[in-house]
């Protein structure tokens, strides 16, 4: 797969500075599809006790939702390319995707318990397929916005870093508001379906906000003869080596993430025999952790270089996971809370900079091709993204029907067997790692210097 450096002009840094309202308007979108998709991973803890789908069946319909969404993510974002608008390009999809986000997460958690197995299995299908189109629908535009919005690449980091604190906000409201939320309204289905209608109208209100906020967004219109055809733009992409290396990383690092996030709930409710709020408790450590963490990963990227900052930040992370083994029933609060905590560290640095290499890669790809196919970049890195948590979620659910995980109906109380709690602490601390660690490997390669926008040579891989 080789890799041209035709020089192309660099983009001229034109335009005033971002106003703190399209910094405020654009990256608080992150918050809501953040809170849209961990709030999702409820979903399968939902649908295995509350509507009698078994673990592995449903694991492999979350699979197939991701597979299907990931098919279409890049789709979306040729079509946001060629969009015509007094809006834009993208922001129309941020408006149907804010209604259809916020009705999809309410759906999810209300539908009505279905009289059979199969009924219940077909109901959860329909269900993820609305959840994943309607993710797509906002996320891949939107995710194509900074590049339209500022030639200056320090405003375009200041973008991202804004990004990554909503992005934890996002990671409170779907982790801790949720589990907290089920718990205030008494918990068990009844707690579900609450929660579900509060936090679909909060969800569709942070995402219209964006729609609204970043009206004064610069909008960049293109010529439409001079589009690209969608295949040659999907192999214009693959031949984009630190692309290529970047998805691959991410990749596993989602698969990673996915694993972990959707094995949480069990771990907390069947391992460590704690309600609900407890879940909650960790996602806001994780949280503040991550915020807290923010300067500190900022300094090493400057200093080490990205690679070698995701590197140590990804060992930090997986190092932490695993201290989650020797720890069960009993536990003491304050090593919850102290674990949750040091995990957020640990994440702070491999979500922030694993987000700000794409810009750097479709940067990459403008400075040897030429070519401006933002939104099909977007797409490919949502449809990564959908598959990693394809691959984790579906993990889940496969290894619980694996190791003998009991299904239940309308949350009927079942006790587990010991080879279930075990499948359950293997997901959320040894096989999520193993990803992580080959997400680490995979980036041991990744050729660009982002200073200088050219390949490492041999020499500087070091």
């Amino acid at each position: 797969m080789a890799d041209t450096q035709t020089a192309y002009p660099a983009r001229a840094e034109t335009g005033e500075p971002l106003s703190l309202k399209l910094y405020i308007g654009w990256s608080i979108g992150t918050l809501g599809i953040t809170a849209f998709m961990v709030g999702s991973y409820l979903l399968l803890r939902f649908m295995t006790d509350y509507m009698a789908v078994p673990p592995a069946v449903a694991g492999l319909i979350f699979a197939l939702a991701k597979i299907y969404d990931g098919i279409a993510d890049p789709i979306f974002g040729s079509l946001s390319d060629r969009t015509q608008s007094r809006w834009g390009r993208r922001r129309p999809f941020l408006l149907a995707g804010a209604f259809a986000c916020g009705l999809t997460f309410m759906l999810a958690f209300n539908a009505p318990i279905a009289s059979s197995r199969e009924g219940a299995v077909a109901m959860l299908a329909v269900l993820l397929i609305m959840h994943a189109t309607s993710y797509g629908i906002f996320a891949v535009p939107y995710m194509a916005m900074p590049a339209e919005m500022t030639d200056r690449p320090h405003e375009r980091s200041k973008l991202m870093s804004f990004r990554v604190v909503n992005g934890s906000l996002g990671n409170l409201l779907g982790g801790w508001a949720t589990a907290s939320l089920i718990a205030y309204f008494g918990g068990g289905l009844a707690g579900h379906r609450a929660m579900g209608i509060v936090v679909g109208l909060i969800i569709f209100a942070v995402l219209i906000s964006c729609f609204l906020l970043t009206k004064d967004a610069r909008l960049r219109v293109v010529d439409p003869r001079g589009h690209i055809p969608y295949r040659q733009q999907m192999r214009s992409a693959l031949r984009n080596r630190p692309f290529v290396i970047l998805q691959s990383a991410k990749l596993m690092l989602l698969s990673a993430a996915a694993l972990h996030t959707a094995s949480a709930a069990f771990f907390v409710q069947r391992r460590l025999e704690m309600s609900d709020a407890w879940l909650g408790t960790i996602y806001a450590t994780l949280t503040v952790g991550t915020i807290v963490a923010q300067p500190f990963w900022l300094a090493m990227a400057k200093r080490f270089g990205k690679r070698k900052t995701y590197m140590f930040g990804g060992l930090f992370t997986a190092a932490t996971w695993l201290c989650w083994l020797p720890f069960g029933a009993g536990t003491p609060g304050w090593i919850i809370i102290a674990i949750g905590f040091t995990a957020g560290l640990g994440n702070g640095g491999i979500v922030m900079i694993s987000q700000s290499m794409l810009p750097d890669t479709i940067e990459y790809q403008y400075c040897t091709t030429g070519q401006q196919i933002e939104g099909s970049f977007a797409g490919l890195y949502i449809m990564v993204e959908k598959l990693g948590q394809a691959i984790g979620a579906s993990m889940v659910g496969l290894f619980l029907g694996l190791f003998g995980y009991i299904e239940g109906k309308a949350g009927a109380q079942i006790v587990q067997p010991p080879s279930a709690i075990l499948g359950i602490t293997l997901c959320y601390c040894v096989i999520s790692t193993g990803f992580l660690l080959t997400s680490i490997a995979i980036m041991c390669f990744y050729p660009l210097d982002e200073r200088t926008m050219r390949l490492r040579t041999k020499g500087d891989a070091a």
